[in-house]
């Protein structure tokens, strides 16, 4: 979210082309092309920390990187969209007309207002993200409940299968249900009947 805020914010710049292409690169990229990426370069590569596995907490920042470097891609682009959007509307002219200093300009009226289409994003992410464990801990060798998935998928036992997919979807549904509140919270224009 802070990359798409700076690169609202500096709009036609350095930093505004830097990070679109980063935020390009990220959304093109498949978490599982990313992770072997991950694996290749930084772990082979430059001999860093033992990539496989899950003895203590360093071993699990590669896995991280590879979830969560298409997650911040998308974020920033809908960041940056929204602020851009918002940052066109009258209030904000009437907000710098009034002598408010930038900074609470952009966190209290711009962020405040582009926050609705983030969360959205944010929430269908988690959901993408908890789907998106199963490639993941497969190439890292971590073990959870997606490695467990394609255990269960290599040898056939459909009751686990079914639970775990069970789990995933309930998982989701509770998320989604997380967003709308969170709606009706944030812009009490929205009302549930």
């Amino acid at each position: 979210m802070p990359l798409g805020v700076l690169s609202a914010v500096r709009q036609d710049t350095i930093a505004d082309y830097a990070s679109r292409i980063i935020a390009i690169a990220g959304v093109a990229m498949p978490t599982f092309w990313i992770g072997i990426l991950v694996v290749y370069f930084l772990v082979a590569w430059f001999d860093w920390l033992p990539p496989l596995g899950y003895a203590n907490l360093q071993q699990m920042f590669f896995p991280a990187v590879a979830l969560g470097f298409y997650n911040m891609a998308l974020i920033a682009r809908v960041t940056r969209s929204s602020m851009l959007e918002v940052f066109r509307e009258d209030y904000i002219r009437t907000a710098r007309s009034k002598g408010l200093r930038e900074g609470a300009v952009i966190i209290r009226h711009a962020l405040k207002n582009a926050f609705l289409p983030i969360i959205t994003i944010s929430g269908w992410q988690v959901g993408r993200l908890i789907a998106g464990t199963v490639v993941i801990e497969t190439i890292f060798l971590v073990p959870g409940m997606g490695r467990l998935l394609v255990d269960s998928i290599l040898h056939r036992d459909y009751t686990m299968i079914q639970s775990i997919v069970m789990v995933i979807a309930f998982m989701v549904l509770a998320l989604n249900l997380v967003v709308d509140l969170l709606y009706a919270w944030l812009d009490p224009r929205i009302r549930y009947e």
